[in-house]
């Protein structure tokens, strides 16, 4: 149970407004009564007060807003698009920028991945875990993380270096 007062205020305020109310808005009615009677927070933003205007947004606020937006589109379509991919993507839009998180099970897999993001000759950086790669994927900045791939080349390495120790 809640300890705020005010709730049988309000209840009885919403019902006046449901049962009672005059114009074809029972909701708006109910809210304006609510505004009225002093229950409902009051704006917080000072521009929100009569007589101040918000000021414009800066052309870089204006680009970085649009570069989100488009970078949510992109993760939206790609998260469709990728069905069937290997690895099982994660695919989200974080400041401006496409983010596939995958796990490929073999460097073809990665591969596969690279090719389809069209990534061949990107930047990429490595750590003990996963292996990141910068690029432009639809437009926008994309990047692409294959979680277990620096264990994968290693795999390859050992692979090539078994092989070369056993030839005389």
């Amino acid at each position: 149970m809640t300890t705020n007062p005010n709730i049988e205020r309000a209840a009885r305020a919403i019902a006046a407004a449901v049962v009672h109310g005059t114009s074809g808005d029972p909701a708006l009615e109910a809210a304006q009564t609510l505004d009225e009677l002093g229950l409902l927070a009051p704006s917080t933003d000072p521009f929100m007060t009569p007589g101040r205007n918000r000021p414009a947004a800066s052309p870089a606020a204006v680009a970085a807003l649009d570069q989100c937006r488009r970078a949510k589109g992109i993760a939206d379509t790609t998260r469709a698009q990728t069905d069937g991919m290997p690895g099982e993507p994660d695919v989200s839009a974080v400041a401006g920028e496409v983010r596939i998180v995958v796990h490929p099970k073999s460097l073809a897999d990665w591969r596969q991945w690279m090719h389809a993001l069209g990534v061949g000759d990107a930047r990429a950086d490595s750590n003990a875990v996963s292996m990141t790669v910068r690029c432009t994927y639809s437009g926008v900045r994309a990047r692409l993380v294959g979680v277990g791939v620096p264990a994968l080349y290693g795999e390859q390495l050992a692979r090539r270096g078994r092989r070369t120790a056993v030839r005389p």
